[in-house]
């Protein structure tokens, strides 16, 4: 859906479509970036009324997460979201941005060539590396170098797509909430097994001491 989105934006050109509709965008992304504060700021406070291990990192200014938003579609109409994603949202996802930006999207077997040639600089410098697997070591450079998982590193960069950075920015936040209901929701329910064993122990006790 994205990918359609971001193809009929591009086809318009020179952004003329973003400066046709920008108040209108500029309202919308103000209702969505009011909406994500209000769902945080709940998330948060649901976190610490419970005992999981959780919490919200970051509340966003309503007005910076307007203009992000805002941002995004003005390069999207530009064809130019790419070097926005980069330079002004990746930052705040990923060590050394620019760096990452040239893997964004590379074919599988330019990557997988890349992987293989971290792995011999590795087993190059210490032979101790001989002991592990190539994605290991591709994995140990990549979390060392961008400061995410390789897994991760592959989904958002070497797998980037225009429509789903789109996504990725648009439900960043919604991510973040979903993250803390689900920790919350697995703690209460932790609880109630808890609760459901000791009062399927003490129903035992009583019915041990009745036959006594």
């Amino acid at each position: 859906m994205f990918d359609k989105i971001t193809e009929e934006v591009q086809k318009q050109g020179t952004g003329a479509m973003f400066e046709k509709f920008k108040p209108q965008l500029r309202a919308m992304a103000t209702i969505v970036a009011e909406r994500e504060r209000a769902q945080l700021e709940l998330a948060q406070r649901l976190a610490e009324a419970s005992d999981a291990e959780v919490a919200v990192e970051e509340i966003p200014d309503v007005e910076e997460r307007a203009a992000e938003l805002e941002a995004m579609a003005e390069a999207a109409s530009q064809t130019d979201l790419e070097g926005w994603y980069f330079e002004s949202f990746a930052p705040d996802h990923l060590d050394n941005p620019e760096r990452a930006a040239q893997y964004a999207g590379a074919p599988s077997d330019q990557w997988e060539a890349r992987k293989a040639a971290w792995a011999a600089e590795y087993r190059a410098a210490a032979p101790e590396a001989e002991s592990y697997s190539e994605g290991d070591l591709a994995g140990l450079h990549v979390e060392n170098t961008f400061g995410v998982p390789l897994e991760e590193f592959e989904a958002n960069v070497v797998a980037w797509r225009p429509g789903e950075a789109m996504k990725r920015v648009l439900t960043a936040h919604l991510t973040s909430v979903e993250g803390v209901m689900a920790a919350v929701a697995a703690d209460l329910e932790g609880d109630a097994l808890e609760d459901a064993g000791h009062q399927a122990a003490d129903g035992l006790d009583a019915g041990a001491e009745d036959e006594s």
